[in-house]
């Protein structure tokens, strides 16, 4: 049973078991699995925990992205979907520089692990979304991801075919060699491909020749949304979930004083009701079985603040200090 308290009223946090491989285990099946984080590239092939080459699926450890036997390129990413694109430009950055076809491409949200998955434009201190830093952020790596995937289905293609890696070229998501008239799609090579050393330095596209980033293309989370299939964090649903309604403070900074929660205790579905404490706030969370039963409880629920270290400045005020400001000398910034 896994609760997470966060943002207004709800918030589920399903988190994902990195499991320990050996190398045999990294080794089995056919699949292309890759990142890129700061300077070193991890790729491993690797099969379901039932080793049958039937039904292959990537593992996922350290990766930004995954290209399956099925011809699937799946991008894992560290950043949120919330409505601003960052899920699609995610993609966009891996599949320009891996020449895939963009009706093969699929996302898939990164586990909560801040040292892999770290946003770079934070320092690779916190994982979240925001600031507008997911492109400028994860510009290279995401990319390089893409980039370094190519390399080896690539080099995978001329081993096979006996031919210069040079004379080979990638196009939508299809490898070819126009001398021999040979092709393959990725999922033909990902198991060799695989095989072959990572290599540490790739090129980058040359933007002059982009055909995703800064093109019109849909959004990958659009089909979902508007068809209403799509899965939301309320739409979760595990054995033994409960689910936080949370209070927090009518101003940044307040702490809590004290909390009265003897009628909301009484109620039905209610479990526990908890204060808390996070780096940059905190307030009092009431956990149960339903949503409604959280809301309602929560409801009840009566906090004294204190608000001696709280911000107390209202909209007049701080424009009053920025017009003062203005009449200052600043410093100059080129």
């Amino acid at each position: 049973m896994k609760t997470s308290i966060d943002n207004q009223d709800i918030s589920i946090v399903n988190a994902a078991v990195l499991s320990d491989l050996n190398r045999r285990d990294l080794l089995k099946g056919a699949s292309l699995t890759l990142a890129v984080l700061g300077a070193g590239s991890v790729l491993t092939a690797c099969a379901d925990k039932s080793g049958s080459s039937a039904d292959v699926k990537a593992l996922e450890t350290r990766h930004f992205l995954r290209i399956g036997t099925d011809n699937v390129v799946t991008v894992i990413s560290p950043q949120t979907e919330i409505g601003q694109g960052a899920y699609t430009g995610i993609a966009t950055l891996v599949a320009e520089d891996l020449d895939a076809d963009w009706s093969q491409v699929v996302i898939e949200a990164a586990p909560a692990n801040v040292k892999l998955y770290g946003n770079p434009a934070f320092g690779g201190a916190l994982q979240g979304t925001g600031g507008s830093s997911t492109i400028s952020g994860f510009w290279e790596p995401m990319r390089k991801a893409g980039a370094t995937a190519r390399a080896m289905l690539v080099g995978a293609a001329a081993k096979e075919w006996n031919v210069p890696a040079a004379e080979i070229t990638v196009s939508k998501g299809v490898v070819s060699h126009a001398g021999g008239k040979k092709n393959a799609k990725f999922g033909e090579l990902v198991g060799a491909a695989s095989k072959l050393p990572v290599p540490t330095d790739v090129k980058l596209k040359d933007p002059k020749d982009f055909v995703l980033i800064g093109k019109d293309i849909q959004r990958l989370d659009a089909h979902d949304k508007s068809s209403g299939t799509a899965i939301f964090t309320q739409d979760i649903k595990l054995p033994d979930m409960l689910v936080a309604a949370v209070i927090y403070p009518p101003r940044f900074g307040a702490t809590v004083k004290s909390f009265d929660a003897t009628a909301a205790k009484q109620m039905p579905n209610v479990t526990n009701i908890v204060q808390f404490k996070t780096s940059i706030r905190e307030g009092v969370a009431v956990l149960a079985r339903d949503f409604y039963s959280a809301k309602k409880a929560r409801d009840a629920v009566k906090v004294q603040w204190d608000e001696t270290g709280a911000f107390k400045m209202g909209s007049d005020a701080i424009f009053a200090e920025y017009k003062a400001l203005a009449q200052k000398p600043g410093a100059e910034a080129r």
